[in-house]
């Protein structure tokens, strides 16, 4: 497997996990990964604790790994603020949009990604 050049971190706290249903977008998103050549190996999911945009849940950041870059270690609040790529209130239809466009092709999808 090739090293992940992105991160989808999808929120987990109470208000997502719990009142939106996160543990669903974590696994369509693993499902759309694993059965799509461009997205295997280069993309991988993990939870985090809580962006703290409870209201427009569910969230999900899609972060860009550098070489150095542990995808299992959760961003600094700085990557968050700086990179495009916090997509807030995400159903199905945006997550395969999300997985096509900004993880397969490199270009985030700016009718849906917000201001972090």
């Amino acid at each position: 497997m090739s090293k992940p050049r992105y991160c989808l971190r999808v929120c987990d706290g109470p208000s997502c996990g719990v009142m939106h249903g996160s543990e669903r977008l974590v696994a369509l998103a693993e499902r759309i990964i694993a059965r799509e050549p461009g997205l295997a190996g280069t993309t991988v999911v993990r939870n985090y604790t809580c962006f703290g945009r409870c209201d427009d849940g569910p969230n999900m950041f899609v972060q860009p790994l550098g070489p150095g870059d542990d995808p299992d270690r959760d961003p600094e609040f700085e990557v968050l603020e700086r990179e495009r790529g916090f997509y807030p209130g995400m159903d199905e239809t945006k997550l395969e949009r999300v997985l096509t466009q900004h993880c397969g092709r490199g270009e985030v999808v700016d009718d849906l990604v917000d201001d972090y």
